[in-house]
């Protein structure tokens, strides 16, 4: 089930997938989100175009909505109107990660209120251009320093191998390791850059020990 009605939000990447999918046989439904689930029926709900849909189920993985968290949402540091102030995004200019109304304020990571960026290789690529403003600021000599909307999706397609797709605020594919990893390909490097990299940084800064 795909809550959009594509499968990637960069539409060369949506199409690989798509042509993944088609190949192995895997069936996609857009526009389906979730609203409920009747685990004694095994039963899941789903609000489409059509009307609410009941999907049976053997085994379901279901990712939840994001929102900024409470502290952010109930502050006056949420966009108050456009499409990211629903779920209280910070209101920060996509560039500079500074805030809009605030200016001695910068949002990074997942409370940036910007079109791209909500991973861990995207906070990488934010919290220097916005440590640079804050310096300018200190120091009285402004920053050009400017965050383009990177943002970094290893995406496992099969066991043993994964897709590492870049991108940013255009849509346009950056490669970190041009000639060694291209974006639209399965790779085993790949999949152990997932598997044996991230996956084990990512637990460790959930223990608070990173």
């Amino acid at each position: 089930m795909a809550h959009a009605k594509s499968l990637f939000s960069v539409p060369i990447v949506a199409e690989k997938v798509r042509m993944l999918y088609q190949d192995r046989g895997v069936k996609v439904r857009h526009e389906h989100v979730l609203q409920s689930i009747d685990l004694g029926r095994k039963v899941a709900s789903y609000k489409t175009p059509d009307g609410l849909v009941e999907q049976n189920y053997d085994f379901i993985n279901v990712v939840p909505p994001m929102r900024a968290p409470q502290v952010v949402r109930d502050s006056p540091l949420p966009w108050t109107e456009g499409i990211w102030a629903a779920d209280g995004w910070m209101e920060v200019d996509r560039s500079t990660l500074r805030h809009k109304r605030f200016p001695n304020v910068f949002g990074v990571g997942d409370v940036a209120g910007v079109p791209k960026g909500k991973t861990a290789a995207s906070v990488k690529w934010q919290v220097p251009v916005a440590v640079s403003h804050l310096i300018g600021d200190i120091t009285g000599k402004a920053s050009t320093e400017r965050y383009t909307g990177y943002t970094s999706c290893p995406l496992i397609t099969r066991l043993g191998r994964a897709m590492l797709v870049e991108f940013d605020y255009q849509d346009n594919l950056v490669t970190s390791f041009p000639g060694v990893i291209a974006p639209l390909e399965e790779l085993w490097v790949t999949w152990v850059v997932k598997t044996m990299g991230l996956k084990p940084t990512y637990l460790t800064m959930l223990r608070g020990r990173a």
